[in-house]
């Protein structure tokens, strides 16, 4: 069976330096962390090295801390073993606020990312004039209009 990539749930970053970033979750579980060997390395001096991990599964997408100092909140909750996300959940891991999005669900959009073709509802046209950076310059003569007028007579 062929998976469409934009139908998998999705992660965004929605604070710090990685803002804007977005994660597609597959069916390989994926650890969160500052150790370059973690599958998503977030630059936040307040995570762990190994901080949580996070996955898709038939009964849908959960996520586990793996014994970090600062904990891993879902919703303002800290977790305290498996948590099962819901789309438009808030995953706070050190001072990185991570949203998780379900197309699946589509109760919520990930906002300040764009997929595809975006809805038509939600399309906005701005017109812009266009005008001149600078004077108009003046026309050139043409090469046989230079050499005529260059030519002895």
């Amino acid at each position: 069976m062929e998976e469409h990539p934009q139908l998998l749930p999705l992660l965004t970053v929605a604070t710090g330096p990685m803002r804007g970033l977005g994660f597609r979750l597959g069916h390989q579980p994926l650890v969160i962390g500052r150790d370059p060997a973690v599958d998503i390395v977030v630059h936040d001096p307040h995570l762990s090295r190994r901080h949580a991990e996070i996955w898709l599964a038939g009964e849908g997408v959960s996520v586990v801390d793996l014994g970090s100092t600062n904990g891993t909140w879902v919703n303002e909750l800290r977790t305290t073993g498996v948590a099962r996300l819901t789309d438009g959940d808030v995953i706070r891991i050190g001072q990185t606020e991570l949203r998780f999005f379900d197309p699946g669900l589509a109760r919520t959009d990930p906002v300040g990312l764009s997929f595809g073709v975006p809805r038509q509802e939600r399309r906005t046209t701005l017109a812009l004039p266009i005008a001149p950076t600078g004077p108009t310059p003046a026309p050139r003569a043409s090469t046989a209009a230079r050499y005529v007028a260059d030519s002895p007579a």
